[in-house]
């Protein structure tokens, strides 16, 4: 109530600047004050917290910290204009305010993630809990808290004992324990392949010789915002030649989205696809790029509809002009209509994809007969797969473990070993007799792993293969599963430096090696590269940079090298194409020619 009769006052006008709970408690005992006076009623209004709360008692022992002062204007400064009168926090003050929050996790029903996620519509304040039945062969406890309310037979304990001090690495190897176990217990062995088998590019629906053009622009749901220019530029695209077909979207990866660009390509013949969304690229594979969105998309839009991956150019809109809206309009209307462009010229040279066929094996090599090797073998074996045991060079096999699915090379002496996943050669000595063994898959015990060496390629240096753990606070360093190796197909039963049993250690390598093994066919990822080998040198830069061992040399006709590219486990990434110094690595999608029409293209375009 001020001096005036019927003028009240509240918030900061009353108090100055405040926090926003302190002007609603104003505001509430204005409103109080008002009824008071219009009622007649005498006394102040009784008030009153709610029973039931949805957030629990602040913990007495937290220390009570006073928010930092807001800095003003000295009143003789701010009686001259209409400046604001509060100053600001500086940043450290910011800081010190912020480290005050109690971190509640408090909803307080604002709905803006409701708006915000609209067109997912994946939030629902009004959902209710359920309680629902699930049914599963086997059940894998991670938490030590919920064992005794979960029994049986096939429960499978992935914890430590309660002394173990925490380490994450002992928690992979426990886990992917009990996914050994539950893959035992589970069985399914008839579903195993063996012997040998071959990897492929799966069929890929014929590409039109017509060109006809359909573009599909995605607003990410407006997360970096929208230009009016954007939708003019994108209306217009029907005007140009060979486009029958461009259309804006909120989101492309709901199942709206991909419904409404499949209707249209299907309505409207459209032989070539633009996307323009956050997608890199149309492959069949993650990368560190690639987001559940993005996947999502990519697995609606090519998988059982017809649509052929080789018909679809795309281009990261979201991160290549979106972004800049909201710092730069211009820019990002540069880079947005320069984006559409090329990819509509690129569209317009598409070619079919590469369907290259390779071998592989299943069979799965342990070597060395330690306690964790030993368990390795039979947890593959007993999940149904084809294991060979081996000897250490210098320690002859000498166990001979009774199972179908395991072949003991007894006397046996590992000397070596090549290759990658699906394509190892093991170079075994038994009795003097030198043989080569192809397998899938290599498990190494303790000594082995410290003993063999790993031969590259032949007339290249050995080398013996080392522990790598992502150390905490090592930038750069890539995260490897304990056990696992920089070779794709080789781990280690007993990595060093864990503290769990050599009983889960193997079982854990065998888990890893079970789930690299495939149970059919391999197939090829897509866009790979080539090599010419009458321009290849052998130089073997290549095999150095190529982070998926897809590269090798082979010996041609005249006693030299050239390299080779396993298309099964090129990722088409370009390493080896950017340090070949004889140009004999190229890609058969991107090659000289392509990248000729597409540097035109860009000169065209920027005049």
């Amino acid at each position: 109530r001020t001096s005036v009769p019927g003028v009240y006052g509240a918030g900061d006008a009353v108090t100055g600047p405040s926090t926003v709970v302190e002007s609603m408690a104003s505001g509430r005992a204005l409103a109080r004050s008002v009824h008071l006076e219009l009622s007649g009623e005498e006394g102040p209004m009784e008030t009153s917290r709610p029973e039931e709360r949805d957030f629990s008692e602040i913990p007495s022992d937290i220390p009570s910290v006073a928010r930092p002062t807001m800095p003003e204007r000295q009143p003789s400064v701010r009686k001259m204009n209409f400046s604001e009168v509060a100053l600001g926090l500086s940043e450290s003050q910011v800081i010190f305010e912020a480290e005050r929050c109690l971190q509640c996790g408090i909803c307080s029903e604002c709905l803006l993630c409701t708006d915000t996620c609209s067109t997912l519509g994946a939030i629902n304040h009004l959902e209710q809990p359920e309680n629902s039945v699930e049914h599963a062969g086997v059940v894998i406890i991670a938490d030590p808290e919920a064992a005794p309310a979960v029994k049986g037979e096939d429960v499978i304990r992935a914890y430590g004992p309660k002394a173990a001090k925490p380490d994450v690495y002992a928690m992979i190897i426990r886990g992917f324990a009990a996914a050994a176990n539950a893959m035992v217990l589970l069985g399914g062995a008839s579903e195993r392949p063996r012997g040998r088998g071959v990897s492929f590019l799966p069929p890929d629906p014929e590409l039109s010789p017509e060109i006809r053009i359909g573009v599909f622009v995605c607003r990410c749901n407006d997360a970096f915002g929208w230009h009016d220019e954007m939708d003019q530029y994108v209306e217009g695209l029907t005007q140009k030649e060979e486009i029958v077909h461009a259309e804006i979207m909120p989101s492309a990866c709901v199942p709206e989205g991909t419904a409404a660009m499949l209707k249209a390509i299907r309505e409207k013949g459209i032989t070539r696809v633009v996307l323009a969304s956050c997608v890199c690229c149309p492959l069949d594979f993650v990368c560190s790029a690639c987001t559940d969105q993005r996947s999502r998309l990519k697995d609606a839009l090519f998988h059982g509809t017809g649509i052929s991956r080789a018909m679809v150019e795309t281009c990261n809109l979201r991160g290549e002009a979106l972004r800049y809206l909201m710092e730069d309009s211009a820019t990002a209307l540069d880079r947005f209509t320069g984006l559409i462009t090329r990819s509509v010229n690129r569209a317009k040279s598409l070619r079919p994809l590469p369907a290259p066929v390779r071998t592989y094996n299943f069979a799965t090599a342990v070597i060395g007969e330690s306690e964790s090797a030993v368990n390795s073998a039979q947890t593959l074996a007993s999940a149904g797969l084809e294991v060979f045991m081996f000897g250490n060079e210098g320690r002859p096999l000498t166990k001979k473990l009774s199972h179908t699915n395991i072949h003991c090379f007894e006397g046996s002496e590992v000397t070596g070993m090549s290759g990658t996943l699906g394509d190892f050669q093991i170079f075994v000595k038994t009795e003097g007799l030198s043989q080569v063994i192809q397998v899938g898959a290599i498990i190494l015990g303790e000594k082995a792993r410290g003993q063999i060496p790993y031969i590259s390629q032949k007339g290249l240096p050995s080398s013996i293969l080392t522990s790598s753990i992502q150390k905490r606070g090592t930038p750069g360093t890539p995260f490897i599963y304990p056990g696992a190796t920089s070779i794709a197909g080789l781990f280690k039963a007993y990595p060093p430096g864990i503290h769990v049993s050599k009983r889960r250690a193997g079982a854990a390598a065998a888990a890893l090696a079970a789930a690299i093994m495939p149970r059919g066919p391999r197939q090829s990822k897509g866009f790979t590269v080539v090599v010419d080998k009458d321009l290849c040198r052998g130089c073997g830069r290549c095999i150095e940079i190529c982070p998926y061992q897809a590269v090798t040399l082979q010996e041609n006709r005249m006693g030299g090298w050239y390299a080779m590219v396993d298309e099964a486990l090129c990722k088409g990434c370009g390493n080896c194409i950017s340090v070949c110094p004889s140009n004999a690595a190229d890609s058969p999608y991107r090659d000289q020619k392509y990248l000729e029409q597409l540097l035109g293209a860009v000169l065209v375009e920027t005049g």
